[in-house]
């Protein structure tokens, strides 16, 4: 079966050094995004088998684009083994054409370099053994020590579960995807009715664009635009640090803030709907009204059982009665805002945001949902 091949396929390239890839340079038949793979290599390639993504070489079939929108690492399970499926899956959609399969960052991929920037695995077992003594009853002086002895982890619960199967590894990948454009805050796409799309990890609010610098934009190329070039002057920032293999932090503030010292990170790829949105700098959840009007988006990041319990009487009855996974649409005209299941039609005024997170290690894989366009774009930073 090509899941199979695949898995083989990803064991193997992770074992080696990488070496970008050219673009391909050709159309592609069939064009999918896949919601946060945070689960086992195994599920995840079932899902693309089951989607006819695969071919028989364990590797995306030659007529098949696919986007991948971020958080490719940290889930519930066998600790060993999501250290190095998140890993392999990762460096198995980087060994494809740029142009065929466009990753996206997430705040579990990006926190590998704005958080855990220079934690050791040795550390990092460290500061997790103790956020589980503090967890299971730990006193305020265990916190004290886990604050003064890791105080570039944002909290013992980060520690304990959010970054749990971190690995230098992992850093050392997602350092290398940075430097060669590999790894991006957004991409566009077109629908499959030809409306333009913004794909990120968890969507644009009018705050980024603000910071950005962008109040009134609203066409999916140009605000993609600025997240490259945003991310590309981070990245310059660091580039002679990581090249002569020494530690450096990357910097997104104040798009995306890194949590450390007790205070959980937010912003850009960290936060979700809610009806009890952050008055914060560093929001990790906002109000649905916040989405610019005029701007069709795709995000993950927020599953629905965590939308369900964040956005009250906005939830349709159709997403009332679903407990798990699925794709969803969430959209406002401003003042009145709709959650519901599917992908639904979303006005040119209104905001609406296709969210396709579809919770992959709680559902069946045969449940899992991919979201299918025509078309998929990098972005490309203004000059």
């Amino acid at each position: 079966m090509s899941a199979h091949a695949a898995s083989r396929r990803a064991a193997a390239l992770a074992a080696g050094q990488w070496i970008p890839p050219a673009p391909a340079g050709r159309a592609f038949a069939r064009t999918l995004a896949i919601g946060d793979p945070q689960s086992s290599i195994d599920k995840v390639f079932a899902i693309l088998e089951r989607a006819g993504a695969l071919g028989a070489d364990g590797m995306l079939r030659a007529d098949v684009a696919l986007v991948s929108i971020g958080d490719h690492f940290d889930w519930a399970g066998d600790l060993a083994e999501v250290q190095s499926h998140g890993l392999r899956f990762l460096r198995w959609l980087a060994e494809h054409p740029p142009d065929q399969a466009m990753i996206l960052a997430g705040n579990h991929d990006l926190s590998r370099v704005t958080e855990l920037w220079r934690v050791t695995d040795a550390q990092f077992t460290a500061a997790r053994l103790l956020a589980e003594q503090i967890a299971a009853g730990g006193d305020a002086e265990l916190e004290a020590r886990f604050l003064r002895e890791h105080a570039d982890l944002p909290t013992p619960e980060v520690a304990r579960r959010d970054y749990s199967a971190f690995t230098e590894p992992q850093r050392a990948l997602v350092q290398a995807l940075l430097l060669h454009g590999r790894l991006a805050l957004a991409c566009t796409g077109r629908t499959l009715d030809g409306r333009a799309l913004l794909l990120t990890h968890a969507g644009v609010t009018r705050r980024e664009l603000a910071i950005l610098g962008a109040e009134g934009e609203r066409g999916a190329r140009a605000v993609a635009g600025r997240l490259a070039r945003a991310l590309a002057t981070a990245v310059d920032e660091v580039r002679p640090r990581w090249a002569a293999g020494a530690p450096a932090r990357l910097r997104l503030e104040p798009l995306h803030i890194a949590g450390s010292g007790g205070r959980e990170g937010g912003g850009l790829l960290y936060h979700r709907p809610s009806i009890r949105p952050d008055a914060t700098a560093a929001p990790r959840r906002f109000d649905p009204r916040a989405l610019p009007l005029g701007l069709l988006q795709a995000c993950g990041h927020a599953g629905h059982r965590k939308c369900r319990g964040d956005l009250g009487d906005w939830v349709a009855p159709s997403a009332l009665a679903v407990e798990r996974g699925g794709l969803r649409t969430l959209r406002t005209d401003g003042e009145r805002v709709v959650y519901e299941m599917g992908i639904q039609p979303v006005a040119p005024d209104q905001a609406g945001l296709y969210m396709i997170n579809a919770e992959m290690n709680s559902v069946p894989a045969a449940d899992y949902p991919l979201l299918e366009l025509a078309s998929i774009e990098a972005a490309t930073a203004p000059p």
